[in-house]
């Protein structure tokens, strides 16, 4: 076996853009997203697709994507917490219904990954854990994210390469016609 691999199938590029844009607009969830982008067991591909163990690439693609919805909509976390408390500042001033903005803003942070729809069902505590169980707990935690960063460094990679090969072609292919200068001396 030679490792997982360096580029993403067009099928994990459209589950990708499912999962970040939703259909016409509208999210979707990841089985759907499995689905559409034409993965037979949908259930258990769209789960895991997003597993950064499993799919680093994809998680890593996926985050890009999400950074440029971030970076083309102009959400940050800052402003986004600060429209929240401009909404709610409104709220108590004017008494009004506000309840659609709130949705709108709670969407618009959606939108940029700010909020995470998951459950988690725990036993037991952190403060239960012991030193070791906590360093291991870390040490996991931080595996997972280092596959994510590394890929998205391959994405990256690969999209300099991409683009390199392309400024190659440019540079190679012959000049379509040469202008003399008539002041010029040959």
């Amino acid at each position: 076996m030679s490792g997982p691999p360096k580029q993403l199938t067009s099928r994990q590029m459209k589950f990708a853009h499912l999962i970040v844009y939703g259909v016409d607009g509208n999210p979707i969830t990841k089985t759907e997203a499995a689905r559409l982008a034409g993965y037979s067991d949908a259930p258990s591909e769209g789960s895991k697709l997003t597993n950064p163990n499993r799919y680093p690439l994809v998680c890593a693609f996926i985050s890009n994507l999400r950074d440029e919805v971030r970076q083309k909509y102009g959400i940050t976390f800052e402003r986004h917490l600060e429209e929240l408390g401009n909404i709610r500042d409104r709220g108590k001033k004017d008494n009004r219904n506000l309840a659609a903005a709130a949705t709108t803003e709670i969407a618009r942070g959606k939108v940029a990954g700010y909020y995470i729809d998951q459950k988690i069902i725990r036993h037991g505590k952190i403060d239960d854990l012991n030193l070791d169980q906590l360093y291991e707990r870390m040490k996991t935690i931080k595996e997972k994210n280092e596959k994510v960063l590394e890929a998205k460094k391959l994405l990256e990679s690969n999209e300099e390469s991409e683009s390199e090969s392309k400024d190659m072609t440019v540079k190679l292919s012959p000049p379509s016609h040469r202008i003399s200068d008539p002041d010029s001396t040959s």
